[in-house]
């Protein structure tokens, strides 16, 4: 019996055949259970991440929408402010065009209060001539002879009866003199001119600077004094300069500061480069000042920015044209003497009303005839 050999490995391979196919089953069902159930719990995580997802944009959305909200009410409140603020810029523009007419109208004021100062001024001119006159018994010639009655009554003694008319008559004169001074000055107040009544003549002037009166225009000294006014600071007080007596006569009066108004002397300030008066050491020294007396002549004026009179006028005496400084409270101008003195022992440097000299400004002023920063002049004249 023949028999044939198989190979060694013919004979295992059935058995690991076998072996494979009881052993292969029930792990590929665990691989698969496992892949099954890990694509279904990576469907159950992507569906999760979905719907937090869904909700985180709803919650943009709703985010969104409520900024929006705000955005538009925040435009609404935009809106509204704009509206008040073009109302207030309005009502801005109307207080501004009141508090500008307020303006004019208190410079307006201001000038009628010059004016009516100058007119005082003027007044009280006239009455210091009118009781140095009546004082000294210098009327005229001509009015006394007005004055006499023609014939004595017979039975009277001459003496007595012409006394007696006469004070009557005065007194009747003096009545209507008051009378034509109040109307005068207000028709001489624009000019800046002073005139004296009929039959009195004279005119009286303040010569600021100097401590004496010209003696070759016929004009005479009422008194030498203390050139004055408000500090330069202050808001209240006069607005006007004043030549005080060096002589003061008190009458009732409380000694010490109670607070009311305050009366300082006055000094030169010269010290920002435009002097006018070259070679004369003035800065900061006290200013004096002399009240003079022309009896021949009844009207005054001071012409700013001229060193002549007019045709027919005396010339008392020229100078520059000086005032407070820009910056501080106002004051008025005056007509400074070209050839200043100073009150002797009067270099203290404790400021009080000051004097500064005065430029032409060519905003409004016609440039030319006049120049830009140029000192004015000034001359007064008596006629």
């Amino acid at each position: 019996m023949t028999s044939e050999k198989l190979p060694y490995g013919h004979l295992l391979m059935p058995e690991r055949s076998a072996r494979r196919e009881r052993t292969g089953g029930p792990l590929g069902s665990l691989v698969g259970v496992l892949g099954a159930a890990a694509v279904f719990a990576s469907a159950v995580v992507l569906a999760v991440i979905v719907q937090n997802i869904g909700h985180e944009m709803g919650n943009l959305r709703a985010k969104v929408e409520r900024d929006q909200d705000v955005m538009a009410k925040l435009q609404e409140r935009v809106d509204t402010l704009t509206k008040k603020a073009e109302k207030s810029d309005g009502e801005i523009t109307k207080l501004q065009a009141l508090a500008q007419r307020d303006h004019d109208d208190m410079t307006r004021f201001q000038a009628r209060a010059e004016r009516d100062q100058e007119e005082v001024l003027s007044l009280r001119e006239r009455i210091v001539v009118l009781e140095t006159q009546i004082r000294g018994g210098s009327f005229p010639p001509n009015y006394a002879e007005q004055q006499e009655p023609p014939d004595s009554p017979a039975g009277e003694q001459p003496g007595h009866a012409e006394t007696d008319t006469r004070a009557q008559n005065n007194s009747a004169k003096m009545g209507g003199l008051a009378h034509k001074v109040d109307k005068r000055s207000k028709r001489d107040a624009s000019s800046n001119s002073v005139q004296l009544p009929p039959g009195l003549g004279g005119s009286v002037y303040i010569r600021w600077g100097r401590t004496t009166c010209p003696t070759d225009a016929g004009t005479s000294l009422l008194y030498g004094g203390i050139a004055a006014g408000t500090y330069y600071t202050h808001r209240g007080g006069g607005s006007n300069y004043v030549c005080l007596p060096k002589d003061p006569e008190w009458g009732v009066f409380t000694d010490g500061n109670q607070g009311t108004a305050y009366m300082n002397g006055a000094e030169y300030q010269l010290h920002l480069g435009n002097n006018p008066y070259q070679g004369a050491s003035l800065h900061d020294h006290d200013v004096p000042c002399a009240v003079c007396h022309v009896a021949s002549r009844g009207s005054k004026l001071m012409i700013p920015a001229r060193l002549s009179c007019p045709s027919g006028w005396t010339r008392e005496y020229k100078g520059y044209l000086m005032t407070e400084r820009h910056s501080h409270y106002r004051s008025e101008f005056v007509c400074m003497d070209g050839e200043p003195e100073t009150r002797p022992g009067g270099y203290r440097n404790t400021e009080g009303a000051l004097f500064y000299p005065v430029e032409a400004n060519c905003l409004s002023l016609p440039c030319p005839n006049y120049v830009q920063g140029r000192e004015l002049t000034c001359v007064v004249c008596t006629k």
